[in-house]
This record gives structure tokens, C-alpha cells and sequence, in this order.
């Protein structure tokens, strides 16, 4: 009897297990990959757009004043240091804001989580096959991969500027100040 009692136990445990769903590499990789999307995307959702929007409108002043200043040679280090920071850092913000409206990262955030969202749920229920899933894996890291390496390198970017932002533009606000009376 104790036999019976131990086997509708076992039995008991493993219709438990499996009603919970697959467990497994293959899952844990899925919701390995979910949990970087949801990072990212939280990363980016972060990103204060007011800050953004001031550093932008800021260094885009800045540049629109440089574009007057005609070039002289007692001036080069400003010409070649000083406005290339200038231009580096706008084209930053600039080509941040471009890709991420133009390429829309945060539906393709969106959509990359519903896929995997799908997948998980179709792997822990069995409802498709193992090689079907790692197919299916292998084809959602390609397309958010490469998205996702884009979009850190462009954050970086876009970070460093913005912690620069408060000295590039009392730089230049001194610098356009001064400009009369420098390099004289």
C-alpha cells in the first residue's frame, strides 16, 4: 500500500511539474534574452526627454553661432578642437534622435518582447517543438541583437553628452562672449 501511496505521489508531483510547463536551458535562454529587451527598453524609456530636448536646442545655438565665425588662423585650435567637440556632440544627440524616430526602437522593443513573450509560452506549453524553438530563438536574436548593440553604443553616446553638456555650453556661451576680444 505504501507502494500505491508513493507512486500517486510521484505521479501527483510530475502531472504537477508539468501542468507548471517546460523548464530548461531553452527557457531560461528565452528569458534571458526578454530580460536584456526589458532593460533596454526601460533604458531608453528613461532617457529624459526635456534634458534631451535642452541639450540639443542648446549645442544647436551653439552651432548656428559657430556657422558665423569666419575662419582665422590665430583662432585654429578653436576651429579645430573646440568645434569639432561642438559638432561631435550635436551629431551625437542628432543622429541618436534620427535612428531611434526613423527605425522606431521602441515598437521594435515592443514587438521583440511580444515575440519572445509568444515563444516562451509556446516552448513552456510544448505546444511546438524544441528544434522549432531554437530556430525560432536563433531568428529573434538576429533581428534584436544587432537592434540592441545600436542602441547601447548610441546611448553611451548620447549619456557622455549629456553629462558634458552644462561645460560645452558655458565653454562656448564664454567663448561667444569673448570672441571680439580673443585670438587679438
Amino acid at each position: 500500500m505504501d507502494s500505491v501511496k508513493h507512486l500517486g505521489w510521484v505521479a501527483l508531483a510530475a502531472l504537477a511539474f508539468a501542468s507548471c510547463g517546460r523548464r530548461g536551458p531553452l527557457g531560461d535562454e528565452i528569458s534571458s534574452l526578454r530580460t536584456t529587451v526589458d532593460s533596454s527598453s526601460e533604458v531608453l524609456q528613461a532617457l529624459d526627454s526635456a534634458e534631451f530636448m535642452s541639450a540639443f536646442n542648446r549645442m544647436e545655438r551653439h552651432i548656428d553661432v559657430a556657422k558665423t565665425k569666419t575662419y582665422d588662423a590665430s583662432r585654429e585650435a578653436i576651429f579645430r578642437v573646440d568645434f569639432d567637440w561642438l559638432r561631435n556632440s550635436h551629431r551625437a544627440l542628432f543622429k541618436f534622435e534620427t535612428l531611434r524616430r526613423g527605425e522606431r526602437w521602441d515598437g521594435q522593443l515592443v514587438a521583440s518582447r511580444t515575440q519572445l513573450d509568444a515563444l516562451h509560452h509556446d516552448w513552456s506549453k510544448r505546444l511546438i517543438s524544441e528544434d522549432s524553438v531554437r530556430i525560432a530563438l536563433e531568428e529573434e536574436k538576429n533581428a534584436v541583437l544587432p537592434l540592441l548593440a545600436t542602441l547601447h553604443t548610441r546611448l553611451d553616446e548620447v549619456r557622455y553628452v549629456l553629462g558634458q553638456n552644462d561645460s560645452l555650453d558655458l565653454h562656448f556661451q564664454k567663448l561667444w562672449d569673448n570672441w571680439d576680444s580673443a585670438g587679438k
